[in-house]
């Protein structure tokens, strides 16, 4: 006989922020949490049985609402074994753009494992269970790791487990991203990668991803324009983002202190000053993007530190 996971009267609301990852060198090492969430809500239903998923914004009239969507089948995955959801009802209201590189599918396995976890309060699933699970489902941890925690977060692969570690971010910093109005698969940015690399490739990311870790630790923003550099994947990738290196320089010249692809883009992540520069910079991007052919929109954003949030309500 199947155990009842109907949450019994009480709602659970998830919360998870968008991640921008790689930052540049850090290539499936570094990401960070800004303040742009996908929320999902479970609640009971009045019936005797079934799951009813709903999605608003963004995906609405492109995702999938059955058993194939990334967050019910993480939910799924979340219950104990013989445990059957029971007329369930799934709200997601998205604000991650989809395939731009700022993690949404991370945040959609994240919520639906977390909001699976909730139903028995965490007793069933430990939340070192559900963000091993997240990695896991991911293929690698840049993403998840600064979702669930926030902040700036290295991440790594030890065997079969992911660790992590958070790092210190500087104050009066701000981010500006711009976001084109084409996607770009992250498994077909992935194909483009070289197998091998070059021996001063590696190299160059490697000292460059120390020196952005030491910049942003002690706040030398002027070393941040250098540090962003990437020579990994930036370089193969920039054939699926037409314009990227205009888009970088115009966020440079605007007064970033440095910009880079988001993720395996298209996305552009610019650092700047946190106020009026972040505005500023997301303008110079759109008119760049808009010169190579592309519309876009910038978003001034503030790093989360909170990372995401559930709340289980009477």
């Amino acid at each position: 006989m199947s155990r009842d996971s109907k949450p019994r009267g009480r709602a659970i609301r998830v919360r998870v922020p968008a991640t921008p990852s790689n930052l540049g060198p850090g290539f499936d090492v570094l990401g960070m949490a800004l303040k742009l969430y996908n929320e999902l809500e479970l609640t009971a239903l009045d019936a005797p049985e079934g799951l009813v998923l709903e999605i608003e914004g963004e995906g609405a009239s492109s995702l999938p609402c059955g058993e194939s969507n990334a967050a019910v089948e993480a939910f799924r995955a979340a219950l104990p074994k013989g445990c059957t959801p029971r007329a369930l009802r799934l709200r997601m209201k998205n604000r991650i753009p989809l395939g731009r590189g700022l993690g949404s599918s991370a945040a959609a396995r994240l919520a639906g494992l977390l909001a699976g976890g909730a139903v028995h309060d965490f007793k069933e699933r430990s939340l070192d269970w559900l963000i091993q699970e997240a990695c896991r489902r991911e293929g690698h941890p840049d993403n998840t790791v600064p979702a669930f925690y926030g902040g700036l977060c290295a991440s790594f692969k030890d065997g079969a487990s992911f660790r992590h570690l958070r790092l210190k971010l500087p104050k009066g910093l701000g981010v500006s991203v711009c976001i084109p109005d084409f996607q770009v698969s992250t498994e077909k940015a992935r194909a483009l990668l070289p197998r091998r690399v070059d021996l001063r490739d590696a190299v160059s990311n490697s000292s460059r991803l120390a020196l952005l870790i030491a910049a942003l630790e002690q706040g030398r923003f002027g070393w941040l324009k250098l540090a962003m550099r990437d020579s990994l994947h930036q370089p193969y990738r920039k054939r699926l983002v037409h314009g990227m290196d205009s888009v970088i320089a115009a966020a440079e010249r605007a007064g970033a202190f440095g910009a880079a692809l988001s993720g395996s883009g298209p996305a552009i992540l610019a650092l700047t000053p946190k106020g009026a520069a972040q505005a500023r910079v997301g303008r110079a991007m759109e008119k760049a993007f808009a010169r190579a052919g592309a519309k876009s929109r910038a978003l001034a954003l503030e790093i989360d530190t909170e990372g995401a949030r559930v709340e289980i309500a009477s």
